[in-house]
């Protein structure tokens, strides 16, 4: 029986058509393990990295390898000579032709001393892998804010279309009762109509909300890489907390410190600020140790040599045709330019905080106001289908009272949504959103 259980799972794992149900950390576990674009980010850190191994190896010595042989071959020849008064010539035959090869080899080493860039490369390299971890810091979080956003606009869709469902339902009641009263006299052929109007209006809505609710599972498959047909919906008795602490400037000097976003934008200043120096580093002297060793191979007559030597080599640019200067001052347009957008960024920040927190307070007050629109509307609709049974109200009335319920309720299931929503953008502005967090919400969930 457990082997028959085993293989079931195992073949409903590997189908590509396989329905799953899922809840908000399976959804996030499948999200880390398939989204591109967290893969993305993972692999320009990583790559990053490797600038500062880079930077260091500029520091080691360098040693080359050199080895040639070489082929000779002298054939024998004839030398003629001659002059005005006698005519005499000389031969000279060689038997045979020579041959020989002639093999060289060589070691060279040179060993920076003073560099003065590279030492400065060094803190540029170490500014940029900062920068790149703390991107990819903010990239995880903005995986979490996805996947939540992703999870709850496909129940936000869910919950529409049931609306949509109920409502295009009881307006098919109150089709068939306008129906029967206008049958019995009770009633003007323009109230069928208008009630006609009203549940053809409802049942276009709903096959309107069909099709966002695919969308919207479509969209959440982009960062899952999975398809998913069930959902964990959040509790009914969900008691909703506002921020701790409740100061909101407490979350925006949090946000100034921790922002990821921030963070990685001054460090990515400090690299711009670095290159200058390495710019102007380039009117300075360079000094290397050199060495060389070489062996040839003896040719016919002759015996093979070795020579060996060592030096100090000083280099001092003179005139580069203003290149350097002119690099230097591009160096600083553009650290300029990174500060700038380091203080548009800080605003950013500290405005996003605040929308946040204001956004989280709005959606508790939304809450308990739609749950109290619920009741009073449900209440209306109930008066006034009474009232209309008796002829002192029309269908119009009772047909607005009908929506009105059904839009409370709606705005009711939004605001929820909403609510988690604001709270994990909060702390991603804050920048101490964590894998944790989407623990937490999920404990607010039930299948």
């Amino acid at each position: 029986m457990q082997l028959v259980k085993l293989l079931v799972l195992i073949f409903f794992s590997i189908s590509p058509t396989c329905l799953f149900a899922a809840d908000l950390l399976e959804i996030y576990c499948q999200a880390q393990t398939n989204d591109p674009t967290i893969q993305a980010a993972r692999e320009a850190q990583l790559a990053t990295q490797e600038q500062l191994p880079q930077a260091r190896a500029q520091f080691l010595p360098v040693i080359a390898a050199t080895a040639s042989n070489i082929a000779y071959h002298q054939s024998a020849g004839v030398v003629n000579s001659s002059n005005s008064a006698t005519t005499s010539t000389t031969s000279s035959n060689n038997t045979s032709d020579i041959s020989y090869n002639q093999s060289i080899y060589g070691l060279t080493l040179t060993q920076p001393i003073f560099y003065y860039q590279q030492w400065i490369q060094l803190s540029t390299a170490g500014a940029q892998v900062k920068q790149a971890n703390a991107t990819y810091a903010a990239a995880e979080q903005d995986l979490i804010v996805r996947t939540v956003q992703g999870y709850f606009n496909v129940l936000k869709a869910y919950d529409t279309l049931k609306f949509s469902k109920a409502n295009r339902k009881q307006l098919a009641k109150i089709l068939d009762q306008t129906q029967l009263k206008f049958k019995v006299g009770l009633i003007a052929i323009t109230d069928v109509q208008l009630a006609k109007a009203q549940y053809d209006s409802a049942l276009a809505d709903e096959i309107s909300n069909e099709n966002a609710l695919a969308n919207q599972k479509e969209l959440l498959r982009e960062i899952t890489g999975q398809p998913t047909e069930i959902f964990a919906f959040v509790r009914e008795d969900l008691t909703l907390k506002p921020p701790e602490p409740t100061n909101p400037e407490k979350w925006v000097m949090t946000a100034v410190d921790q922002n990821f976003e921030l963070e990685a934008a001054r460090f990515g200043a400090e690299a711009s600020r670095t290159t200058i120096k390495t710019t102007q580093a380039g009117h300075l002297p360079t000094l290397n140790i050199n060495s060389a060793l070489n062996r040839s191979t003896p040719i016919p007559g002759t015996p093979s040599t070795t020579y060996s030597n060592i030096g100090l080599q000083v280099a001092l640019p003179l005139f580069s045709g203003g290149g350097v200067s002119s690099k230097t001052r591009q160096a600083v347009h553009n650290y300029e330019q990174t500060q700038k957008k380091v203080e548009a960024l800080y605003r950013k920040t500290e405005s996003n905080t605040r929308q946040a927190y204001r956004g989280v307070l709005t959606q508790i007050s939304q809450v308990a106001a739609q749950k109290q629109v619920i009741i009073s509307s449900d209440s209306a609709l109930k008066a006034t289908e009474a009232s209309f049974n008796v002829g002192t109200r029309t269908i119009v009335d009772v047909l607005l009272a009908q929506t009105a319920l059904i839009k409370a309720q709606q705005n009711y299931a939004i605001a929820r949504y909403d609510y988690i929503i604001q709270s994990v953008l909060l702390k991603q502005a804050a920048g101490n959103l964590c894998p944790e967090e989407v623990q937490h919400i999920n404990s607010w969930l039930v299948d």
